[in-house]
């Protein structure tokens, strides 16, 4: 009887260690056989809460209509690279394979990065697109950079510059 109605699933969530919560889902068999190993992927939260599964194929499909605009526009693209959850950072690591960064200079990878889409909202959101990119980087161009954090480093400065250099002058 279990089969027939669905099994049910514990999904778990966080969004600050102090705000865990359980939800529980119930699956049909079909759903469940959907969702194979190779589809999905645990991905492990820098706190020490527990994991979640996220679909990477629905990540990556995600990402490759985001990366043609696909039914999105420019300005939609931001919006869903910036969201701070499991699924949105599957989608950004996604979508940042389809930029091909080698041997290019920090300046003209990000010029690249950024020419293809329009880079929109409050700042918190903007830093974690620009994250994703300085990750992106450092992993096309390895021994450029001794971490993450000081690719991240010098494209906020480069960012900060060309803003200032190119800002409105009121």
């Amino acid at each position: 009887e279990a089969e027939a109605e669905g099994e049910e699933v514990i999904i778990e969530s966080f969004t600050h260690p102090n705000n865990y919560q359980k939800d529980s889902v119930t699956l049909t068999g079909q759903q469940e056989s959907k969702m194979s190993e190779e589809e999905s992927v645990t991905l492990k939260s820098p706190c020490t809460q527990p994991s979640k599964t996220v679909e990477l194929a629905s990540a990556s499909r995600l990402a490759k209509r985001l990366f043609n605009l696909e039914g999105f526009k420019k300005s939609d693209v931001c919006h869903h690279l910036s969201k701070n959850n499991d699924f949105a950072r599957a989608v950004a690591e996604e979508y940042l394979k389809h930029f091909n960064l080698e041997n290019d200079r920090i300046d003209c990878a990000l010029r690249k990065f950024l020419n293809q889409f329009c880079l929109v909202g409050e700042t918190q959101e903007r830093e974690r697109v620009l994250q994703h990119f300085s990750k992106r980087y450092l992993d096309c161009n390895s021994g450029l950079f001794k971490s993450i954090d000081s690719v991240h480093t010098l494209t906020c400065a480069l960012m900060l510059l060309n803003s200032d250099l190119h800002g409105e002058v009121r």
